[in-house]
């Protein structure tokens, strides 16, 4: 059986803190692991904004309900379960990513945990440090084979784990520093690929 592990902001989703950002008024919250490839650094420059400005839990809430699918996304994952199981791997939180899974229709999804006092986020949690990498690796160590996709910095570890990885809708400051990752152009080529690496496809 083999597994295909996916990004979720920017790879399926439009980003959620740049709705953030457009909703607040706050340009720093349109930062992205493409701008700061650390995410415990990325994650903490948000919060110390968020208390800071006193937006709430709610408030963020609120934006990811806004934030749209990319275009074709739903369909490509609908037809890659036909063939595949999927997950999503994502260094978003459960308690704001809710919206989206719904409009992805509930695939399986792998993040992290706030920490909510009296409705402001104080902090969070991460399952692990690489967590995308030591979820593909947990994967292997129970016999499945791995494909992954994702268009940041924080994708390369799975890269560096998985059968076969790939950047897809990832800028050109992205793929330009790391020359050895196939990049697609459009969930039809990565259909198309991941059908062409799949050993159960091709016997």
């Amino acid at each position: 059986m083999e597994i295909v592990c996916l990004d979720m902001e920017g790879t399926l989703t439009e980003e959620i803190w740049q709705q953030v950002a457009e909703d607040t008024g706050i340009e720093d919250f349109a930062k992205t692991t493409r701008d700061i490839p650390s995410y415990s650094e990325l994650m903490n420059e948000r919060i110390q904004i968020l208390k800071k400005e006193g937006i709430t839990l709610k408030d963020i809430q609120l934006s990811s309900s806004k934030v749209n699918l990319l275009q074709g996304a739903k369909d490509f994952l609908d037809e890659i379960r036909k063939t595949f199981q999927v997950v999503i791997l994502s260094d978003t939180f459960h308690e704001i990513a809710s919206p989206l899974m719904e409009k992805l229709s509930f695939p399986l999804l792998l993040c992290h945990t706030l920490k909510v006092k009296e409705g402001m986020i104080d902090s969070y949690q991460l399952r692990q440090e690489k967590a995308k990498q030591e979820a593909i690796r947990a994967f292997q160590n129970l016999g499945y084979r791995c494909f992954a996709a994702g268009d940041s910095f924080n994708d390369i570890q799975m890269f560096e784990v998985c059968e076969k990885g790939f950047f897809i809708n990832a800028p050109k400051k992205v793929t330009s520093q790391h020359p050895e990752i196939e990049v697609v152009n459009g969930y039809t080529e990565l259909k198309n690929k991941l059908l062409e690496n799949s050993i159960y496809q091709n016997e």
